[in-house]
């Protein structure tokens, strides 16, 4: 393929994305094929196609403390039955940061964390089309319609480091309702 075409490419997906560069005009029903169409990186259940229902969406990496203690609220919305009907995803990212690889860390987490909703292996596409993400663990929540209701993103140095099963159902409640 020569340069102009590679080019063109470029531009046509730049555009394709720019409506979902910002997060707030995203709708989970335009996520969802790029969510769908990414690697699942384990067998803890696959995605499914509900219609008309909140979504949570976390970003995590297998070496980030926090997303560990956020697997553990997830998974415990995950067995509730007042909340049965959202659609939990984890999107692994920046699981090679600082240009290491560790398959073995990934076994261990899951492990521990033992997931209760599907995990997929993220990208830059998926990070863009979510807004630019760009820390972890950030967790975003999508309302029945589609729209983002609730987002929470771990900053640097900050004293709360996860969402909490409180914090999600708090939005979870407003995303039934949206």
């Amino acid at each position: 393929m020569n340069r102009i075409s590679r080019a063109v490419i470029l531009i046509a997906v730049f555009f394709a994305l720019l409506p979902l560069a910002r997060a707030s005009d995203a709708d989970w029903r335009q996520l969802r094929p790029l969510v769908e169409a990414a690697s699942p990186l384990s067998s803890s259940g696959g995605m499914v196609p509900l219609e008309g229902q909140p979504v949570i969406v976390t970003f995590f990496a297998s070496w980030c403390p926090p997303c560990t203690d956020e697997f553990g609220h997830l998974n415990t919305l995950a067995a509730s039955e007042e909340f049965g009907d959202a659609q939990i995803i984890g999107i692994n990212v920046f699981e090679d940061f600082g240009g290491v690889e560790n398959p073995q860390r990934m076994e261990r987490f899951l492990d521990r964390t033992q997931p209760q909703f599907p995990l997929v292996t993220g990208s830059k596409e998926i990070r863009a089309a979510f807004g630019n993400i760009d820390r972890i663990p950030t967790v975003v929540v999508y309302g029945k319609s589609g729209q983002e209701v609730w987002r929470f993103v771990h900053e640097r140095n900050a004293t709360k480091t996860h969402a909490t099963a409180d914090d999600l159902i708090g939005a979870l409640k407003q995303a039934q309702t949206q």
